[in-house]
């Protein structure tokens, strides 16, 4: 008898507490739900440029420059209509790594882009006959339901991005370098294989730089430009840097703040920008299979040039010339496509995609000037038409690219004139 009289005041006291703590948990969890932001609250000092091997979330979250604030808020504004079970997730990646925070800060651009076009946004929706779930479904007045995916492309490769991030490294060494009376010029080739040592480059070029007259490297460059000025080479693991001066003018002469590296000359490479659009599609064209409505992959392609050529090639397949034998010089050659297209190659296929749309090198400071546009497939099982069309667009007409409408990505956004500032 005393056992259960023990038992049952245990589960009044105990049971009661802990259906209190959990209500205590739920309510601190919800408010830090409200509370909830992507940048922290803490007093800025930094008015330096981003350094080369400085994350863009450290940047964004650190720079007390009034541009950099602008954005912050921006993005802030944006994150507090993001909806609020996905928000940690979000914060999370924004957060981290460039490739993930570049994804992340994407998802939200196109989640406001969006909302500003008057739609509904249920954020990873479950779709029948498989696991994954794609960024958003979204309804409107004159649509009932199609699906976008955002995703980034890029034409360099993991080795090529290592490789970067270890120069970057090397360049903010190099800008610690006390260099009073010149700047630094480099000529690169190739790139390093490991990581090259920062401090033993910075003491070569002190080194050089000991040896040299201000007075005459600027005669000799008003005489001879670069040409005419010693040149220093270092090599590590298949990168040559061709170091060369570039005097200061005597009103910059021991100025302080001013940063040693002037400018760079990178060794050309073949930019393979249709490829990683293409890819990029075929990525995302057959993840989910077949949508109950229209489904739209929007892809922010980070390459040092994109043009509506690259885009075509990568969705139709490549443009090559056709001569055949005995062919008269006045027929010329027949312009055909390879099989090679995200949506051809050589009959229509990935049909479920209704659509793409282009960004051209989206980052948060060029908002305003980028120009997104959606390429209709002509062969689409569930043609999309909504208000995405707000966007410039391309079609297919005649079996020719037709581009109509659109408006700047600044002005769909709302932001105000010059935004974000210097």
């Amino acid at each position: 008898m005393l056992k259960r009289i023990v038992r049952s005041w245990w589960k009044v006291i105990f049971g009661g507490s802990f259906a209190v703590t959990a209500l205590t948990v739920l309510w601190h969890a919800r408010q830090a739900g409200r509370r909830i932001r992507l940048f922290d609250d803490i007093d800025r000092w930094e008015h330096g440029p981003r350094l080369y091997a400085q994350p863009d979330f450290f940047y964004l979250n650190t720079s007390a420059r009034p541009g950099v604030q602008a954005i912050r808020r921006t993005l802030e504004d944006w994150f507090s209509r993001y909806p609020k079970f996905g928000r940690a997730e979000l914060r999370s990646r924004i957060r981290s790594d460039n490739l993930n925070h570049r994804s992340a800060y994407f998802e939200l651009l196109i989640h406001e882009l969006l909302l500003k076009l008057g739609c509904k946004i249920e954020l990873h929706p479950p779709v029948a006959g498989t696991s994954r779930r794609p960024d958003f479904a979204v309804s409107s007045r004159s649509i009932n339901k199609f699906y976008v995916e955002a995703v980034l492309a890029s034409d360099q490769t993991e080795a090529e991005m290592a490789a970067e991030a270890r120069q970057n490294q090397v360049y903010d060494s190099l800008n610690r370098l006390s260099s009073p009376n010149f700047y630094i010029g480099m000529d690169l080739h190739g790139a390093p294989t490991t990581p090259p040592p920062a401090k033993k480059i910075r003491d070569f070029l002190t080194k050089h730089l000991a040896a040299v007259n201000p007075d005459e490297m600027a005669t000799l460059f008003r005489s001879g430009g670069f040409r005419a000025l010693p040149h220093w080479r270092y090599e590590h693991d298949g990168w040559k840097i061709d170091f060369f001066l570039i005097p200061k003018s005597e009103a910059n002469r021991g100025k302080a703040g001013l940063q040693p590296i002037g400018i760079q000359f990178q060794g050309a490479r073949i930019l393979q920008t249709k490829v990683a659009i293409r890819n990029a599609v075929l990525a995302k064209a057959g993840r989910y299979g077949q949508l109950p409505g229209p489904y739209l992959i929007a892809v922010n392609v980070l390459s040092d040039h994109v043009d509506e050529t690259d885009v075509i090639e990568a969705l139709f397949g490549d443009e090559k010339f056709i001569y055949s034998i005995g062919m008269p010089p006045a027929q010329g050659p027949q312009i055909r496509r390879a099989a090679n297209g995200a949506w051809y190659g050589p009959n229509p296929r990935n049909t479920r995609v209704s659509g793409v749309i282009i960004f051209d090198q989206l980052s948060q400071s060029n908002i305003p000037w980028v120009m997104p546009c959606l390429y209709h497939n002509p062969w689409a099982a569930a043609p999309y038409t909504g208000p995405l069309d707000h966007l410039r667009r391309g079609e297919v007409v005649d079996n020719k690219m037709e581009y109509r409408g659109g408006q700047p990505l600044g002005a769909l956004l709302g932001l105000p004139t010059g935004w974000p500032g210097w």
